[in-house]
């Protein structure tokens, strides 16, 4: 699933990101994790198994970029022979499936204009949410004053 390796991606700038925002990066990067937790929900799956595969399977091989540990490298295995870690997505068909496949091998792709699209809107209409949000608590806010008679309005 494209999101779940967002998630580790903008994880790992969180990581790097010093003071308070990186609270933030952090709670948008977990935001990426609704896509495949609803499509699980929906197929009747255990999301959070699913989610733990799709995270197990992002880790089960060497990303681009990072180099193999010496004991891959001592006992010969390459990670060229492996499965690619960022093709594992969640199964919708309900069978004997763990409730993850290989999108690659069942011609499952996602169109990258489609997707980016999707992440610009979405975030462009929280940051909206968000913005609206600040200027209403920001704001007296308006309605019938309480009456400003005596202190003995309340007694007979």
């Amino acid at each position: 699933a494209t999101e779940i390796e967002l998630v580790e991606r903008i994880s790992n700038f969180a990581d790097r990101t010093p003071g308070l925002p990186q609270y933030a990066i952090r709670k948008f990067a977990e935001a990426f994790e609704v896509v495949p937790r609803t499509l699980a929900e929906s197929a009747g799956l255990d999301a959070t198994e699913v989610l733990s595969r799709l995270y197990t399977a992002h880790h089960r091989t060497t990303a681009p970029g990072e180099s193999s540990s010496e004991e891959d490298e001592e006992e010969g295995s390459s990670s060229e022979d492996e499965e690619p870690y960022w093709t594992t997505g969640v199964d919708l068909e309900i069978g004997d499936s763990d409730g993850t496949l290989d999108t690659v091998e069942e011609g499952i792709l996602d169109l990258m204009a489609t997707k980016m699209s999707a992440i610009r809107l979405a975030s462009e209409s929280a940051r909206t949410v968000l913005s609206v949000d600040q200027i209403i608590v920001s704001r007296q806010a308006g309605g019938p004053k309480p009456p400003q008679g005596g202190g003995d309005w309340d007694q007979d």
